[in-house]
């Protein structure tokens, strides 16, 4: 059993499949990772490369830690840091392609935001090349957005190992939005008018870390039934503009654009705007550029002020701005990379279908199975529990249930 704080580096779920990995295969895929470059993140990349040797790593800028990707490189792990997330969009295909035609050897991608939803044809060209793994369903909607693929893409963006992760996201993004708020503003949330909009897993867990915080908070969503989800669980609702108008700190959880140019003249004044979401794509900042004039307060705070002079501040440069604290998400981490690994193995193993497609069930029960394994003893000391042999168990005891109902035998 391991102790309940553990070190960022210390996958121990994913170690052991790793392990468990390199035992029965003799056969060699390389990969590369279009990923965060931190600290929590540099354990997975390296147990990775144990299996899959990583023929290159393109990090995302905004969550790009220097001392991590000098580390990786000194350990003989190639990093290219695009300066923005448009040229990381720009360079990403171009640069497996390079690989594929310096190289026969076979090649996946493990990626984190749809980087290649536009060059899936080009690179299946190549014989050689195995296909995508996708991690976020911002990246999952643009390979949909991009049609079909003749390439297996496995996205587990809605699998419910990525649910576990989602539900703490909201935690970990008013964490760092409290300390900006202390360190900047000498504000605190307690209090605070919030706005969450988008009411999905992760506007749900923000909406909780808020009123937790003692904030007020009021959700607005597009779908009306997230909205009546959200009243129901004792959050105030109101329209989006209402929400904007009336809102001290406002927080964008939809994945997508929820702050438009047609919404920017219903920010309150001296309103502060915060992404939980992926890259930049939270706020419109294209015609937040248009209809205001920004300052940069500090690397942390932009101030647009309107051309009535109100203003409002952006924090991170609407990047996701939990990841300015590593986006700490303790051993669900070990959870998220595990699922990550055995579906590149999948891929690897050839047994993806072309197209889009959930990552396999049984890809989730292993991961979870492990799991239990290691850090819960309840679980570990119990061999013959029912849990082991799920889903099996679940079919006998439906099984058992509907014989026992109509008095046959089985």
């Amino acid at each position: 059993m391991t102790p309940n704080i553990t070190r960022s580096h210390e996958l121990h779920v994913l170690k052991q499949l790793v392990d468990r990995h390199v035992k029965t295969s003799a056969a060699t895929t390389r990969c590369v990772l279009i990923t965060h470059v931190l600290s929590t993140s540099e354990a997975y990349i390296r147990l990775v490369n144990e299996v899959f040797p990583v023929a290159l790593v393109i990090a995302i800028p905004y969550s790009a830690d220097l001392k991590t990707i000098r580390s990786l490189e000194e350990g003989g792990i190639a990093v290219y840091l695009p300066k923005t997330i448009q040229e990381a969009f720009l360079c990403a295909g171009s640069r497996v392609e390079q690989l594929l035609v310096a190289e026969q050897t076979p090649l996946l991608v493990q990626e984190v935001g749809g980087y290649l939803a536009g060059y899936t044809a080009a690179l299946s060209c190549f014989p050689h090349f195995l296909g995508i793994i996708e991690d976020t369903n911002n990246g999952h909607w643009r390979y949909q957005m991009a049609g079909s693929h003749t390439a297996p893409i496995v996205s587990m963006a809605q699998s419910p190992i990525k649910d576990i992760e989602d539900t703490v996201i909201g935690d970990s993004v008013i964490y760092s939005t409290e300390r900006i708020f202390r360190e900047e503003f000498n504000g605190i949330l307690q209090g605070a008018k919030s706005g969450v909009i988008g009411y999905g897993k992760i506007g749900t867990s923000t909406a909780i870390a808020l009123r937790g915080r003692e904030a007020s908070v009021t959700v607005y969503d597009i779908d009306p039934a997230k909205c009546i989800r959200a009243k129901v669980e004792g959050h105030r609702i109101a329209a989006l503009r209402a929400l904007l108008s009336e809102s001290e700190l406002i927080v964008g959880c939809t994945g997508k654009t929820s702050v438009r140019e047609g919404d920017i003249f219903s920010i309150a004044d001296h309103a502060v705007l915060v992404s939980a979401s992926a890259k930049n794509e939270e706020f419109d900042l294209s015609a937040f550029a248009k209809e205001c004039r920004r300052e940069e307060i500090s690397s942390v705070v932009w101030r647009y002020i309107q051309k009535d002079g109100r203003c409002f501040y952006l924090l991170n440069q609407g990047t996701p701005v939990n990841f300015r604290d590593r986006s700490v998400l303790g051993r669900i981490l070990d959870m998220i990379y595990s699922e990550l690994f055995l579906c590149m193995q999948f891929v690897a193993d050839r047994r993806a279908l072309p197209g889009l497609h959930h990552s396999p069930r049984e890809i989730h029960t292993q991961v979870a199975k492990t799991y239990l394994q290691v850090y819960e003893s309840a679980f570990a000391n119990a061999s013959e529990d029912k849990l082991w042999h799920y889903p099996d168990s679940l079919s006998s005891a439906l099984t058992e249930t509907f014989f026992l109902q109509t008095g046959q035998t089985c």
